[in-house]
């Protein structure tokens, strides 16, 4: 079994093209996102081109994969680790990935993502702009790098972190006053883990699992998953006497802790996350 993953945008030629010069094909998966651009719609132009695959080629099959945003590497790539995760009975090596459509982001995560799942990409030339070649789809060259293996801990933290949302709220009203995605603070990370309460060994198992973190964290950090930011926003309770001198009242107000830190993940962190979980899977 043999698919075809391509993304596509305004221009739907080099699919075609594609099919004509590279067989056998069992299945094809048209990427494209949603929106029109005031000239093209392009849901109506994958659903066209669907039809005219299916009428010019007998028995091959024809899926859609919508993506939100074209103008951004993430939705492509997580559209072709979908794909590969759906096709699961199939070999890497009989995906085929067309990196020529699309916008230029959608064709860098296409060619991106195929060099990390290992599979074969193609680039077609524009037959209307170079008349005359025997041949018009290049397969390229590039090296399987893999995902990135990580150890279970490094892989855990990851993922915490990617789905973290750190949360402020006020600690009286329990009003939330700002969500971060993708960041948290050690005490946090530390709580989520588990570390500091695993056999009821009190401070000392906080010092070992607070210091294992860092470990795990700096090596997250040289690799770029992570970034470290120093200071941290929090509520400060702050004691006013009332101006009639019937008492006291607590006013909180936000202050950045500056002895405190916190970890956001980066983009490369996110795909990596993403990646890590697909190959658990």
């Amino acid at each position: 079994m043999v698919v075809h993953i391509a993304p596509i945008g305004k221009e739907t030629k080099h699919v075609e093209e594609w099919l004509r010069e590279v067989t056998p094909v069992t299945k094809i998966w048209l990427i494209h996102s949603k929106k029109k651009d005031g000239v093209v719609d392009f849901t109506k132009n994958a659903k066209d081109l669907a039809k005219k695959i299916k009428k010019d080629y007998a028995g091959v099959e024809v899926e859609q994969y919508l993506i939100d945003n074209p103008f951004g590497m993430d939705d492509t790539m997580d559209a072709i680790s979908d794909i590969v995760s759906i096709e699961e009975d199939v070999e890497r090596q009989e995906f085929a990935v067309n990196v020529t459509g699309g916008t230029n982001a959608m064709a860098s995560g296409a060619i991106l993502q195929a060099m990390l799942l290992g599979t074969k990409a193609y680039y077609v030339k524009n037959r209307d702009k170079n008349p005359g070649q025997k041949k018009y789809v290049d397969e390229l060259p590039i090296p399987s790098i893999g995902i990135v293996k990580m150890n279970s801990a490094q892989q855990r933290i990851l993922g915490i972190i990617s789905n973290n949302v750190n949360i402020l709220k006020h600690p009286k009203t329990k009003t939330v006053k700002k969500r971060e995605a993708g960041e948290i603070t050690n005490q946090e990370l530390l709580k989520k883990l588990k570390w500091n309460t695993e056999n009821n060994e009190g401070v000392r198992k906080r010092q070992q699992g607070a210091t294992r973190i860092a470990y795990i964290l700096k090596e997250l950090e040289k690799k770029g998953y992570v970034e470290k930011i120093h200071g941290v926003e929090e509520f400060v309770k702050n004691i006013f006497v009332r101006s009639d001198g019937s008492g006291t009242k607590d006013r909180y107000e936000i202050k950045k802790n500056e002895s405190k830190v916190k970890w956001r993940i980066t983009s490369a962190g996110k795909r990596q996350a993403k990646n890590a979980m697909m190959l658990k899977e």
